[in-house]
């Protein structure tokens, strides 16, 4: 089976936009008995988020996560909960905007799991603990909360398609792929057209023609054409099946409530659609690939969810990966990392700083020794008294008498003084033979 399967996320996603304000009672029970179902309890409240969010007042977040749960994998022994993610949307809900905006974020990006406290392939986030293990990943990832999940498997994404009698796509190439079951040849060209579900699944799941974003943006394109069609009153009349398909093929930690409360908002049809991708480079670590994300852009992916969800814009320096390459330098792949050691270092990081700062400064304010010694020595220098004798010869008059010629100046540069001459009478006599000096010379 294709590895690169990019199953669109729109179960749920269509359960909030056809679901009617007012129901017929067998349709109510319908839809609350199919919406129960595939309801799943044990979400707890992001960590991020200060108090609990009502979806009928607050703006939300929602992760969809499309799993290839093929019937041929669970006879080879994969349990759902085992199932990789080949797919991941985080979608932001909007109230006064009216807004929803689709994140795609690649399948291979090297990101942190929670669950295992190491950095990996974030598609192997749900293998390793479920939705909830992938909802800690992108909240790591962005530092943002993630408040609901929906988790779709490959053949809910078929069967939502077919029940709503296709879907109309501008397919951008001629395509070859195999079918979901890998017996046959799918093949459609180029140009505007109808899709059947397994076609519009082999379009989502091609990676031979373009790159991972060129795929992701199909798999945005493609869900707000589900939309649109779902939005028609011919759909409404098939909400029931539609239902039914959510109730079989998905899982999700949204209540019924939620859902309707939702949908009575979003079912108009001036919702404005939003998109974004997660950009990265290409990154081979010990012969794996990895999608590593930019930096940069995970600081303006984590900006942009902040603010569709009237949160404060954040800093980079709270991102987990800004923390992790302050420290090593690089992310690395399947290096264990416990998060309270990281906070730890950091925090003597910044208290070494601190104090090798306070020592900077504590230096500069400083006098140097060079200073200090010439301080000494300018304070220990003796003053003459009044009452001191001196030995030096009468200065005044026998400099200002006479011109002083370069003999003389000669003889007194090399005649020793006598050794009971102190040292400040040599400076002093130096001093004022210097002065007399300039005198003659200005002659």
């Amino acid at each position: 089976m294709n590895k690169y399967f990019k199953a669109l996320l729109i179960v749920l996603s269509l359960s909030l936009i056809i679901v009617p304000v007012t129901y017929a009672g067998f349709l109510y029970l319908t839809t609350k008995g199919a919406i129960d179902q595939s309801f799943s309890d044990g979400t707890k409240k992001s960590n991020l988020r200060e108090n609990n969010v009502d979806p009928a007042m607050d703006h939300v977040s929602i992760l969809f996560l499309g799993i290839d749960d093929s019937l041929s994998r669970r006879k080879g022994g994969q349990k759902v909960s085992e199932a990789r993610t080949d797919a991941m949307i985080l979608a932001t809900f909007n109230r006064d905007k009216k807004q929803i905006r689709l994140i795609s974020i690649p399948r291979d990006t090297l990101a942190y799991i929670p669950s295992v406290k190491y950095y990996d392939k974030i598609t192997h986030a749900h293998a390793e603990g479920g939705p909830e293990s992938s909802m800690y990943a992108v909240e790591h990832l962005f530092n943002v909360p993630v408040d609901y999940y929906a988790r779709v498997n490959m053949q809910a994404f078929v069967d939502i398609i077919d029940e709503l009698g296709g879907i109309y796509f501008d397919v951008p190439f001629d395509m070859d792929e195999p079918t979901k079951n890998d017996k046959g040849r799918i093949k459609v060209k180029e140009g505007y057209q109808l899709l059947n579900g397994d076609q519009a699944l082999a379009l989502v799941r091609s990676r031979h023609i373009d790159t991972d974003l060129g795929r992701g943006k199909r798999q945005m394109e493609m869900i707000e054409a589900i939309v649109k069609k779902a939005q028609g009153t011919d759909s409404l009349a098939k909400l029931d099946e539609l239902v039914e398909i959510v109730g079989n093929n998905a899982k999700h930690s949204l209540t019924f409530n939620n859902i309707t409360s939702l949908a009575s908002f979003y079912s108009a049809n001036d919702v404005e659609f939003k998109q974004a991708q997660l950009k990265g480079t290409d990154y081979m670590y010990e012969g794996v690939y990895y999608f590593n994300p930019v930096f940069k852009d995970i600081t303006r992916i984590s900006r942009l969810v902040r603010n569709d969800l009237g949160l404060s814009q954040g800093n980079k320096e709270d991102l987990l990966d800004y923390k992790v390459i302050s420290l090593f330098g690089d992310l690395i792949p399947l290096k264990k990392i416990n998060i309270s050691d990281i906070n730890q270092e950091l925090k003597e990081q910044e208290k070494n700083e601190k104090a090798k700062q306070s020592e900077e400064k504590t230096a500069e304010e400083s006098p140097t020794s060079e200073q200090t010694d010439r301080q000494e020595r300018t304070s220990e220098s003796p003053v003459i008294t009044a009452e001191e004798p001196s030995t030096a010869p009468p200065v005044s008059e026998s400099v200002t008498s006479e011109p002083v010629t370069s003999e003389q100046v000669e003889v007194e540069s090399v005649t020793p003084q006598n050794s009971t001459t102190e040292v400040f009478n040599n400076n002093i006599q130096t001093n004022t033979f210097q002065q007399t000096t300039e005198s003659y010379n200005n002659q």
